[in-house]
């Protein structure tokens, strides 16, 4: 009598539930694995973070006051500015901080001419109720300016001319 010929116990499918039923807990053994792998490195992975900017002052020196007594309103704004602009003099009546894509530009305040040269990854605090005006050179600039205002504030007051 061969090994093949031999009476299995339970019969011709014994074998057959015995083997599916071991590869079916180890295809369930390793589906927790995976899973509990990729659950683990997910909650291990962390973001890359730089602080840009933390102030409790505007570029010129000017402290920060209270934020207004309402709702409040963020708003992002992408500028771009020609080359050879010149700005109007205005001011912010909400507290507001750019950030330079591309370019450069000079941010000027109108009461003394203090000047404040800036390029790209530079992040400028902005004055809040200073009056002053941007000036481009050679080349456009572009920014992101983020204004922590309130509903029905502007985002800018024109100060007139000199």
């Amino acid at each position: 009598m061969t090994l093949s010929s031999m009476p299995r116990p339970g019969g011709p499918h014994a074998m057959n539930q015995r083997s599916f039923s071991i590869v079916s807990r180890t295809a369930v053994a390793i589906a927790m694995i995976a899973a509990g792998t990729s659950t683990v490195a997910a909650q291990e992975a962390r973001a890359d973070e730089t602080v840009l900017l933390r102030t409790t002052r505007a570029w010129d020196g000017s402290r920060y006051r209270a934020y207004p007594r309402q709702q409040p309103e963020i708003t992002v704004v992408r500028y771009t500015i020609p080359p050879h602009a010149v700005l109007p003099w205005h001011q912010h009546p909400s507290i507001n901080v750019g950030y330079v894509l591309s370019g450069h530009l000079n941010a000027v305040r109108r009461s003394d001419g203090k000047r404040l040269a800036l390029g790209p990854g530079d992040v400028v605090p902005e004055m809040v109720g200073g009056v002053h005006r941007g000036e481009t050179g050679d080349e456009p600039a572009e920014l992101i300016v983020f204004y922590a205002g309130a509903p029905g504030l502007p985002l800018t007051v024109s100060a007139g001319e000199d």
